[in-house]
């Protein structure tokens, strides 16, 4: 019984990361451009979610992953140094103090009429 339980949960949740990958693959092709936080984060969680998919699969003995134990590791450690930096960057331009513009330089008006009269 536990065995059919355990199935159907990683079954589910298999369907449900396929799911949320298509999700953000429909809201980064909706960004409108590739430097948008939209893009971005979408990119990067599809790319998260295939990931997850292919750990999903490997419990489920879709796929067969012996000997990439130590490679899954790395490219793990990679993606999340990769966002980190990226959730930095974005928050230091969002928490940045943004000083207001210098006010132009007061220009003494010069008169156009009777200057040259005396």
């Amino acid at each position: 019984m536990t065995d059919l339980l355990t199935m159907s949960m990683e079954v589910f949740t298999f369907v449900g990361i396929l799911v949320a990958a298509g999700i953000f693959s429909r809201l980064a092709f909706k960004a409108r451009s590739i430097g948008s936080f939209r893009f971005q984060l979408s990119v990067f969680i599809i790319i998260w979610a295939i990931a997850e998919a292919l750990f999903e699969a490997v419990g489920l003995g879709l796929v067969s992953a012996d000997g990439y134990d130590e490679l899954g590791l790395a490219f793990h450690f990679v993606s999340m140094a990769v966002f980190a930096v990226f959730v930095g960057t974005r928050s230091f331009k969002f928490f940045r103090v943004k000083l207001p513009p210098l006010p132009p330089p007061p220009v003494k008006p010069v008169p156009l009429t009777g200057a040259t009269e005396r």
